[in-house]
């Protein structure tokens, strides 16, 4: 590295002095948008339309060939441009490196993004689980289904705006194993 790259890496934010964001940068352009460094991971914010390329760049070309989990995020209290994101968790086990993808659903109403499930296969569950609570389409997804709400249930839990008092939960008792005290009303 020259001085003069080495000087303007030390100016930059954490986030943005990270090797593997320049290397985003590098490839993606505008597609790739802030980035910031927390407690020693870096987050980079992502155009969806960028993703898959994205995806397949940082598994093949970065070593990023773990992805540790996909979660939807509802932002409406937060200072956000777009009510729903993806938060993509990568590691390169060869480096102990993570890097957080943020993806913004670009239509608030009906949110989307590409699936990853092509290029991590684990994405496939993770991406299930946020359609569920969170209610984001994942396009190309292989088998995209709810998992974790019973059958016939309306709307996403973990929505902002979801009203936890709209539906009465039913708790139902087994018995008390045998051997065991009985729990005390």
């Amino acid at each position: 590295m020259t001085d003069e790259a080495q000087e303007s890496a030390q100016a930059a934010p954490p986030g943005e002095a990270d090797p593997d964001v320049q290397a985003l940068r590098a490839r993606f352009g505008g597609a790739v948008g802030a980035a910031r460094a927390h407690r020693g991971q870096v987050a980079v914010e992502l155009a969806s339309a960028a993703l898959l390329e994205a995806a397949r760049f940082l598994r093949d070309e970065r070593g990023f060939k773990l992805l540790s989990y996909v979660a939807g995020v509802d932002c409406l209290e937060l200072p956000s441009a777009h009510r729903f994101k993806g938060a993509y968790s990568l590691l390169d086990l060869g480096r102990a490196k993570r890097l957080r993808l943020e993806v913004p659903c670009e239509d608030d109403l009906e949110p989307r993004l590409p699936s990853v499930a092509s290029v991590w296969p684990a994405a496939a569950c993770h991406e299930s689980e946020a359609y569920d609570l969170v209610g984001i389409v994942f396009e190309g997804h292989p088998g995209l289904e709810r998992i974790l709400t019973p059958e016939g249930f309306e709307g996403h839990p973990h929505r902002k705006d979801f009203d936890v008092s709209a539906e009465a939960v039913e708790f139902t008792f087994r018995p008390t194993p045998e051997g065991k005290r009985e729990a005390k009303g």
